[in-house]
């Protein structure tokens, strides 16, 4: 793979397509490290380095911001799509559009990676590649694909068309998604009433899900205890929960974070067959405290009082 590096190219490189970064519908992210030019894959043919004085002449231009020089790379007629499909057509408007975007962004630099010139039909070549624009006072960044379509213009090659298509969404693993609920980890009490309730939450040890472990006890007497699992639904994308009890209950819940406090709508079954669910509101006081809020609770038919407890992180027990 051959790089076509540009003259002063900052440290932090900004990527983005050649129209993406023209400000059709984009969102930058901070700027990023450069990484090394990577060595030439192999020599360029005499065609494709005839191909490729068009584009290395796009590149020079573009990084002296000079879009009367730059549009001399195009043809009359060429067009520029940027990835949400709007269509700019001839020269003059693209060279317009360029000159707006460069007194915009002041010192924009430019690398390509071309993947290679194709002949399609006589005096047509084709190619595909990546972008990379820095604008170093902004720190922005983006990653665009594009392809671009060369033609002989009397008797020189000159860039016909520019398409570049969206940007590859960033994967989130499931692990790094339930970092949201990194703050339930730990062992929890919550005393109210006659009872006393236990949660003690931890990750799985491959981190693709919280497992909760909770036991009721009255009096000293143990009455319940259940484990949960939560993680993320690859059906559908969201944090969702699955609850066994030692009674035979069972029940499913999904979370959504609303502003600063984390709504759990469950449904289940009881251990007696009865359908259930309920609403449940996490709302953080702090680190070591939870104010945990039921609402909406059926069992059965039967609509049961609203009720709100505070669950408390328990302390480590001392050293020995």
């Amino acid at each position: 793979m051959r790089r076509i590096l540009l003259a002063g190219l900052a440290a932090g490189l900004v990527t983005l397509g050649l129209v993406g970064g023209l400000g059709f519908g984009l969102t930058p992210r901070p700027a990023a490290e450069a990484q090394p030019a990577k060595g030439d894959d192999a020599k360029a043919s005499p065609d494709e380095a005839a191909v490729h004085k068009a584009l290395e002449e796009f590149v020079a231009a573009f990084n002296a911001g000079d879009a009367k020089q730059l549009s001399a790379t195009l043809t009359e007629n060429a067009e520029y799509i940027d990835d949400q499909s709007n269509r700019v057509e001839r020269r003059a408007a693209i060279a317009e559009m360029l000159g707006k975007y460069f007194a915009a962004n002041k010192g924009a630099k430019l690398q390509i990676t071309p993947d290679g010139a194709r002949t399609v039909a006589p005096g047509v070549v084709v190619e595909d590649g990546e972008s990379v624009i820095t604008v170093p006072d902004k720190k922005t960044q983006s990653v665009r694909k594009f392809t671009l379509v060369y033609a002989k213009d009397g008797g020189a090659w000159k860039i016909a068309s520019v398409r570049e298509y969206p940007e590859e969404p960033e994967v989130i693993t499931a692990g790094e998604r339930l970092q949201e609920l990194a703050w339930f980890v730990g062992e929890w009490v919550d005393e109210g009433g006659d009872s006393l309730v236990t949660n003690v939450v931890r990750f799985s040890p491959d981190k693709t899900h919280l497992i909760r472990e909770y036991a009721v006890k009255q009096e000293g007497e143990e009455l319940l205890k259940g484990m949960q699992w939560i993680g993320v639904d690859p059906l559908t994308g969201n944090i969702k929960a699955w609850s066994f009890d030692t009674a035979g209950g069972r029940s499913e819940s999904t979370w959504a974070k609303t502003g600063n406090d984390w709504l759990v709508r469950s449904t289940g079954v009881t251990s007696d067959g009865d359908e259930s669910g309920a609403t449940y509101i996490f709302k953080l006081l702090g680190r070591d405290r939870i104010e945990l809020r039921v609402r909406d609770k059926v069992v059965g038919g039967t609509v049961e009082a609203d009720s709100t407890a505070i669950m408390v992180r328990k302390a480590p027990s001392p050293k020995k």
